[in-house]
């Protein structure tokens, strides 16, 4: 059992230096010594912290998070702090072999977030790798006697930094406790450069995590005595924490920068497009950051969702008649566009309206011709839309278009829609097939005199209701904080949240 042995025989959080190329490598650096890993293993991931002082293996189970081992980031005090790293960080994702740089990506680790009681960590990406697919999480518990098979890079029997990851299969043995005793089915060991490494069951290609290596013996690891023949493990248990990697690694809808509120676009008078970074009260920062130069004049922009696969939520514009795509940088900052469509008229209006289709993609709505269309979209490096269907038949030329989220928490999401004849706002509820129900008064008296500009702003103060932003006849923005009912802001309550200058803004979303 676990309590058994000696820590200082362990190499999970203990602070046991070893001499690797010339550089110390903390206790948490193990490596699993076994066969070479294939490409079906590309979730797993290399952690290196600071200069190769330290170095891990994670599995990454969102597109911008990786699961490895709390051990590997302790900092000064012995404690892993939920945040930014104590040291720069960095993963190397999508790469079974670390010399074939053209797969896979590396990035900068972000954030820190660890589980309580557990040698566990959610460690976020600066953005995620697109075509990196995660693996899948187990929902039901090891039995004891079951095989499964561990992976990892660092140290083996006969090489001190690989660049190869290995497996090697293991025998699981549980307790009451969340940890997973591993013994060897054959020759394999973990060794330095492995803690946090996936440990999963099932055939390849179709397997599932279900524990995290945390110590071992080290028994015939390159470096270690030779009296030391152990080779036992021990690995810590994630089938029972789906909730909270998910909860963890939740995208929120209408965040661009990547701290999990949601933001807001604007294009102004000048053709920039700039991004106001949201405080999470239903504020926006008062300095904006200008993320396209020039060009936005007369364009239609919108965010929601992300298109290319990376777990960033992307800029998705009709510019002139084309339809692009411009991928995030991470930070909300844009790449060069993706066109995904092209011939629309230079009048036509963008929604970028959440997953309509609820089939896991990013989805739009377009007006032009007074009629409404879906496009259902397609994530990924090379992201595109379907053929447009028509989901409104007539009447959409006045109407002003914004995506709140889900307003009436039925999990679908919903559609705004001012009427610049009046100012009446219209709400359009989801339907389970992928269209709108007939609309509903949501509120009255945004006409484009009072309320020139309106946009949906997600859950913007982060109380679980979907919210809206609009500029005022006085060039200032307002806050409408959403109700419970599907009978949201009628024009009143609002808070200022932008005191002046938004008279030069020609478009939010």
């Amino acid at each position: 059992m676990p309590h058994a042995y000696p820590r200082n025989a362990w190499v999970g959080g203990v602070a046991v230096a070893v001499a690797v190329a010339g550089v110390l490598v903390g206790s948490p650096s193990q490596a699993l010594e076994g066969p070479k890993a294939t490409a079906s293993y590309s979730y797993t991931a290399k952690i290196v912290i600071g200069d190769s002082e330290r170095a891990c293996t994670g599995t990454l189970v969102a597109p911008q998070w990786v699961l490895s081992a709390a051990s590997c980031f302790t900092d000064s005090t012995g404690s892993v702090p939920s945040g930014p790293p104590e040291t720069p960080t960095t993963v190397v994702i999508g790469r079974t072999d670390l010399t074939q740089t053209s797969v896979g990506a590396t990035r900068t680790v972000v954030r820190v977030v660890p589980y309580p009681g557990r040698d566990l960590v959610m460690v976020k990406l600066a953005t995620g790798v697109a075509g990196v697919k995660p693996v899948t999480l187990a929902s039901t518990p090891l039995v004891t006697g079951e095989s499964v098979q561990a992976a990892g890079f660092g140290r083996t029997k006969t090489t001190w930094v690989p660049d190869q990851l290995h497996t090697a299969p293991f025998t699981a043995t549980r307790d009451s406790t969340p940890n997973v005793a591993l013994t060897a089915a054959g020759d394999g060991v973990v060794c330095q450069g492995d803690a946090g490494g996936p440990v999963l069951r099932g055939a390849v290609g179709a397997q599932e995590l279900v524990a995290v290596t945390s110590r071992s013996w080290q028994g015939g690891c390159l470096g270690m005595p030779a009296t030391e023949t152990r080779t036992a493990a021990i690995a810590t248990r994630v089938d029972d924490l789906d909730a909270w990697i998910s909860s963890t690694s939740f995208a929120v809808p209408g965040d661009m920068n990547g701290d999990n509120k949601p933001d807001l676009l604007a294009v102004d008078n000048l053709g920039k497009l700039r991004l106001y970074p949201g405080t999470g009260t239903g504020a926006v920062a008062g300095s904006p950051t200008i993320i396209g130069t020039g060009g936005w004049t007369g364009s239609s922009v919108t965010h929601r969702g992300d298109w290319t696969g990376d777990g960033m939520e992307d800029v998705v514009a009709r510019v002139g008649s084309e339809l692009r795509v411009y991928p995030n940088l991470g930070d909300g900052r844009v790449a060069a566009p993706i066109k995904i469509g092209s011939g629309l008229p230079t009048t036509a209006k963008v929604v970028g309206i959440g997953d309509v289709t609820r089939d896991g993609q990013p989805d739009l709505v377009i007006s032009y011709n007074d009629k409404l269309y879906l496009y259902a979209g397609t994530s990924g490096p090379t992201p595109s839309v379907a053929a447009p269907a028509l989901i409104g038949g007539s009447g959409w030329d006045v109407m002003t278009l914004t995506a709140p989220g889900d307003a009436d928490e039925d999990g679908r999401v919903d559609l705004l829609a001012r009427d610049t004849r009046d100012g009446v706002l219209y709400i359009y509820l989801g339907q389970a097939n992928g269209t709108f129900g007939d609309r509903t008064e949501y509120g009255h008296g945004y006409t484009t005199t009072s309320r020139p500009l309106i946009a949906g702003a997600a859950d913007a103060n982060l109380d679980g209701v979907a919210d809206m932003w609009a500029t005022a006849g006085d060039a200032t923005l307002k806050f409408y904080a959403g109700d419970t009912s599907i009978h949201g802001p009628v024009d009143g309550p609002s808070t200022q949240v932008g005191n002046g200058g938004w008279d030069t803004i020609k478009s939010i979303s």
